[in-house]
């Protein structure tokens, strides 16, 4: 087995996922739950999969393209890796709650992106959403994909495409903190450094072929997600901005709640609608 050591870069990040991990599963995996298990659907369509194919899911999160691997094809095996302890026992009490815990073609490993816990040409696919942004050095773990594939096998991934944020509930409830006042100016800032989004799928692309990659196919989509103000609300008080709730007494709080409601009161029903660019991309190592 070979491998690339991590960057210490991904510390911060690491740490983030491992104190959010429990919020992380309830508030925003459900966000990416449907454009992640449509990147299976596309490796099912466009991918030539033996029988039984060994499938590595790269930052698992909280399983669900692992567990979605076994439903798809039950013969296979799949090792769920990811950097966060965290993160990975919430995946593992994930699968015990979907009846998978003793089940062998299932296997957690924990280890980042760029020294993945396998052998050289052990696995048919490799399968990633939404973590290449995360990654301190996304051409070693592009690098490592190839590394851990058989000749002929499919790296798959979508992550994001470098986009302005343009969510009105979003934009609103920045705009309630500055109407009541609110001085975020001591809120520290994450020691975090990371690879990035992709700014084209044409980009995306272009990193692959440079890592050695063949016949890729990355192409831009769209994300699409509804929520609640009741969910919204809830997202960003525990997950989202919980060190800004966590600096404010409950008066300051309940100040900024109210706010935020009525400027959300105001708004259009379809403006609950998040539409985020991602790039979903399938490359394949050479034969």
């Amino acid at each position: 087995m070979s491998g690339r050591g991590h960057h210490q870069g991904t510390d911060a990040i690491i740490e983030r996922y491992d104190r959010d991990s429990d919020r992380y599963g309830h508030h925003w995996a459900p966000v990416l739950d449907r454009t992640a298990r449509e990147l299976l659907a596309r490796v099912g369509a466009e991918a030539r999969l033996p029988s039984a194919p060994a499938i590595l899911d790269v930052g698992t999160g909280t399983g669900v393209l692992a567990f979605e691997a076994l439903t798809r094809w039950p013969a296979a095996t799949v090792i769920a890796s990811d950097a966060s302890s965290g993160m990975l026992r919430a995946a593992k009490a994930a699968a015990a709650a979907a009846g998978l815990a003793e089940d062998p073609r299932l296997r957690f490993v924990h280890c980042p992106a760029d020294a993945l816990q396998a052998d050289d040409a052990s696995v048919d696919v490799v399968v990633s959403s939404f973590v290449l942004q995360l990654v301190p050095d996304r051409a070693a773990a592009f690098a490592e994909a190839l590394r851990v594939l058989r000749p002929g096998g499919a790296l798959a991934f979508v992550s994001w495409l470098d986009r302005d944020e343009d969510f009105q509930p979003s934009f609103e409830f920045d705009e309630a903190v500055v109407d009541v006042e609110i001085d975020e100016g001591d809120m520290p800032d994450a020691d975090e450094h990371r690879s990035g989004d992709f700014p084209s799928a044409s980009s995306a692309a272009r990193e692959l072929r440079a890592a050695g990659f063949k016949k890729m196919a990355a192409r831009p989509d769209v994300l699409r997600f509804t929520w609640t103000p009741d969910a919204y609300l809830a997202f960003k008080r525990d997950y989202e901005e919980d060190e800004l709730f966590a600096s404010l007494s409950a008066a300051d709080a309940e100040r900024l709640i109210a706010r935020a409601r009525e400027r959300w009161a105001t708004m259009a029903d379809d403006a609950w609608t998040w539409r985020a660019e991602v790039v979903s991309a399938v490359a394949y190592k050479p034969r």
